[in-house]
């Protein structure tokens, strides 16, 4: 049954005044009551549940809807890609700047790239949640730590990336002899090499929303470190357009 609504006006002294029909009178009594009335009703409208939605389904027929709906509009997942996308590409970057960084030698073996970022929980999830292997939490490994660590092989890091639209062929870092030798000879830069990644471990803390990545990559083609001028003499080994030093695989 439909509430029947209020269409009378309580003056202070007592008095209604039927308000469906157009008032006569105009005095303070009326426009006291007047405002009374819209602050009662303001608080019945703030007080008040949401009214609920109907949705059709796939029938055509209304149901109730509380709210809206969970699932992801076409735009939302769209935009979550974008962002996604836009991550990992930064995430790139920063080591497409690392493996070129001065401190860091290719000298034909192995090197370890490590930095922070600082991501939400959605957007860690987003980007590795069930890559890898996970390594912790689990149930047999710390299954209560806040710590997460995961471990990529170099192929599935190098997919992360290109699901970034990022070029992995475009890592570069520099080759350098190695200091001492028969010689004691100085380390020697040589040239910019191809850089491939060998390995990605991921740590992140649920509590400080740190994540730090440690990459080992290493010289496409390896080679072998020759020690400095030396290098003239005893052979060794960089490949790929450093055969005016003597320098082959």
């Amino acid at each position: 049954m439909a509430r029947q609504r209020q269409r009378k006006l309580t003056l202070a002294t007592g008095e209604e005044i039927d308000i469906s029909k157009k008032l006569t009178v105009y005095n303070e009594e009326v426009i006291e009551a007047m405002r009374l009335r819209i602050i009662e009703l303001e608080d019945r409208a703030a007080d008040a549940e949401p009214p609920t939605k109907r949705r059709k389904t796939a029938a055509g027929i209304g149901v109730e809807n509380a709210g809206p709906s969970d699932e992801p509009t076409a735009a939302q997942l769209k935009k979550d890609d974008k962002k996604n996308q836009m991550q990992i590409k930064k995430l790139f970057d920063r080591l497409k700047k690392e493996c070129k960084a001065a401190g860091l030698k290719f000298q034909g073996s192995q090197r370890q790239v490590k930095f922070d970022e600082v991501l939400e929980q959605a957007e860690f999830d987003a980007l590795f949640k069930g890559r890898g292997i996970l390594i912790q939490p689990t149930p047999t490994n710390k299954p209560t730590s806040t710590v997460t660590i995961i471990e990529l092989s170099g192929a599935q890091a190098e997919m992360l990336f290109g699901e970034g639209n990022a070029k992995v062929d475009q890592l570069k870092g520099t080759a350098w002899t190695i200091g001492g030798g028969p010689r004691f000879a100085k380390s020697e830069k040589i040239g910019t090499v191809d850089v491939k990644i060998d390995a990605l471990e991921i740590q992140y803390s649920h509590n400080t929303m740190k994540c730090t990545l440690k990459f080992d990559v290493s010289q496409v083609g390896g080679g072998c470190g020759v020690y400095g001028t030396s290098h003239k003499a005893y052979g060794g080994g960089f490949g790929g357009g450093f055969s005016g030093l003597g320098l082959y695989f």
